[in-house]
């Protein structure tokens, strides 16, 4: 190959690696832009939620969805549902939450909060509980982000016998649109 044709294709490699690293920049840059804007005070969250739960040795699918409304920048008041479904008995809850989303970080967001909840159950008299959540938010664009994190949450008046246990830990993964 002659050296012109090897200097234009490096040139055209070069072309090419330039307009794939302010391609990354500027996806990097409006991901960070989306971030601090989809939890701007008066924005609304719908969501949708999966996870997998065990409760008295008994493994769960868990599904969920939800709504929210950003009192100021980061801070959320929700209401949220979910359905444990899979074993028996099924769950079925109703949790009123707060939430705040460390919005200033760049990529990936912390969010920490906390929650009450009425659960419900095929068999066994309603229970409620309190509990806290913490994990990271991954904004997908102006109207959507992707979060995962971890929950634990304590039940009161809760007799251990019937219930098998009184407190639980498990991860949770979500999708939410925000408008």
């Amino acid at each position: 190959m002659p050296h012109s044709a090897v200097f234009w294709m490096l040139m055209r490699s070069a072309r090419y690696a330039i307009l794939l690293v302010l391609f990354a920049s500027f996806a990097k840059q409006v991901r960070a832009q989306a971030g601090s804007t989809i939890f701007a005070q008066g924005r609304t969250r719908l969501s949708v939620a999966a996870g997998y739960g065990v409760w008295n040795d008994k493994d769960y699918g868990i599904v969920g969805v939800g709504a929210g409304y950003y009192l100021m920048n980061g801070l959320e008041a929700g209401l949220d549902g979910e359905a444990w479904l899979g074993s028996k008995p099924h769950l079925y809850s109703v949790s009123p939450e707060v939430r705040y989303t460390f919005f200033d970080f760049e990529s990936y967001k912390p969010y920490i909060g906390g929650f009450y909840k009425r659960s419900l159950y095929d068999t066994l008299r309603p229970l409620d509980s309190a509990g806290g959540r913490a994990g990271l938010v991954m904004p997908l664009g102006e109207h959507a982000y992707l979060s995962g994190g971890i929950v634990y949450e304590h039940y009161f008046n809760c007799n251990s016998a019937a219930y098998g246990t009184c407190s639980q830990t498990y991860p949770e993964i979500g999708v939410a649109f925000v408008y």
